[in-house]
């Protein structure tokens, strides 16, 4: 999957293959200073990206040839795309669980909200609370959420 995501910034095969071996290279190399998480996964795309931006960039510099906009590419997660399923899926999971380990009147607001689409002001009548508590009810949800997925925004 690296190898995909590198072909896509350099658009050659074996170039693609060399910007994976770099990235390994680099991660053993500083691997007394990586903690591993459950998102290494993630590390390995960044740098994988990083290798390859840097490759550009060096090639910029020696032909000025290069277009700016390809250095800024992102990658567009298709269906058919392995690693975005196991992204995904990880995201999802730890949404879940944190979306449980809400209080219960913040875990009724916030779905209510997210899953049903209801205003605030229709969720303050049903739970009979004010507007403003259901708008910091979301608030808290939203910064919880936000802390759980620090690794991935």
């Amino acid at each position: 999957m690296l190898c995909i995501i590198a072909y896509d910034y350099v658009g050659e095969k074996s170039l693609a293959e060399e910007m994976v071996q770099d990235t390994f290279l680099h991660i053993w190399e500083k691997r007394n200073s990586i903690s591993v998480t459950p998102a290494i996964k993630y590390l390995l795309v960044k740098s994988t990206q990083n290798t390859c931006l840097q490759y550009l960039r060096k090639k910029k510099i020696e032909t000025q040839s290069i277009d700016t906009a390809s250095t800024d590419k992102m990658i567009v997660w298709s269906d058919d795309y392995p690693l975005g399923h196991l992204f995904e899926k990880e995201i999802v999971d730890i949404v879940d669980r944190t979306i449980q380990s809400f209080p219960p009147q913040i875990q009724k607001v916030f779905m209510l909200s997210r899953y049903r689409n209801m205003t605030y002001l229709q969720i303050a009548s049903i739970l009979n609370v004010s507007e403003n508590t259901v708008k910091t009810q979301i608030k808290i949800a939203l910064s919880r959420l936000r802390t759980a997925l620090t690794d991935y925004l």
